[in-house]
This record gives C-alpha cells, structure tokens and sequence, in this order.
C-alpha cells in the first residue's frame, strides 16, 4: 500500500511538471509570434472596425478601416475616403478589441499603386502633409515612384486645363493622407 501511494504521488508530481512544461512552451511560441508581428498585420485585424490615429503632424482621426495595403490604410469617415501611408501614423487605436489573425496577411498593393487607381478615376483630392499643413487640393495627375503631381484648380470647378493654377509634385515621404469624397 505505502509503494502504490508513492508511486502514485510521484507519477502525479511528472505529470504536474509536464503540464508545466507545456504551458511553458506555449506562452514562449505565442511571444515568438506577437514579437514577429508587423504594424500592418496588427491593423489588419482591426479591418471593418472603427478606429482612431494620429497622424505625425497631430491631425487626428477616426473612422472605419476600411482596407489595408503594404505600406497603406484606408479610413471611411463622414463621406470621405483617406489614404494614410503607414510611415504617417504615430499611433492607433481600435475602438472595439481586435482579432489576431492566425495567418499573417498582407496586401501586395502599394502606396503608389492605390494613388495611381486615384489618377486613373480623376478624383478630386486634398493633401495633408505630415506636419499638418494642406499641402495641395485638386486632381492627381501624375503618380511616380516616389511622388505625386497634384493639378491645382477651385474645387467647384473640374479638371479641365483652363481651370488648372499650377502643378505641386509632393514626396510621398511628406504625405501624411490624401482625402478624396466630399
């Protein structure tokens, strides 16, 4: 009797360490995990949600996530559209708690890309800079590799060469968002 309960009592005390161990190792893979995560596959979960940033110049805002690129997000606020390079935001902030992707996910489009679709469709445009000036207002005409070329014309009036002022070529370096809708 004496050996059966030793035994057992050693047999429990493995198993306790086991349970330990595994638990253990567990905590360890999910910190390797969140430690390789990236801001993008961060905000990737928060996708569909509201959420509110800052931007590096301190222009704040908030609204629905409503896409998320390489290098980009898109927020819908009030009928408007903004485009924010991710180098742009100083933080963010979910309004709601946001899942953890089990598979990291990332766009393959570009800043670039996504202004280029803003070309193509002639949207009229607002340019904040990242440290909180409006750079331009008017049409996008031009996308680069690193820059946008803005046509300046009054915003009652459309894109048409007798309305045009000038033209502001911007380093996307300097863009904080690009707002386009009413």
């Amino acid at each position: 009797m004496r050996w059966e309960s030793l035994f057992a009592d050693l047999e429990a005390q493995f198993a306790a360490a086991a349970a330990r161990d595994q638990v253990s190792e567990v905590r360890e893979i999910v910190r390797i995990e969140r430690a390789r995560q990236t801001l993008v596959q961060r905000l990737a979960g928060a996708v569909g949600g509201d959420v509110d940033l800052q931007l590096l110049g301190g222009e704040r805002l908030g609204g629905r996530l409503a896409g998320i690129g390489k290098d980009w997000l898109m927020l819908n606020r009030a009928g408007t559209e903004e485009l924010v390079p991710i180098n742009a935001v100083s933080w963010w902030m979910a309004r709601e708690r946001t899942r953890t992707l089990a598979e990291p996910t990332e766009s393959r489009v570009k800043f670039s890309q996504a202004l280029r679709v803003l070309v193509r469709d002639r949207a009229r445009v607002s340019v904040g800079g990242i440290d909180g000036s409006l750079l331009a207002s008017g049409t996008l005409d031009q996308v680069g590799q690193d820059f946008v070329e803005v046509a300046l014309h009054p915003n009652d009036e459309f894109r048409r060469t007798p309305a045009v002022n000038g033209r502001v070529s911007i380093p996307f370096h300097a863009i904080a968002r690009v707002r386009s809708g009413s």
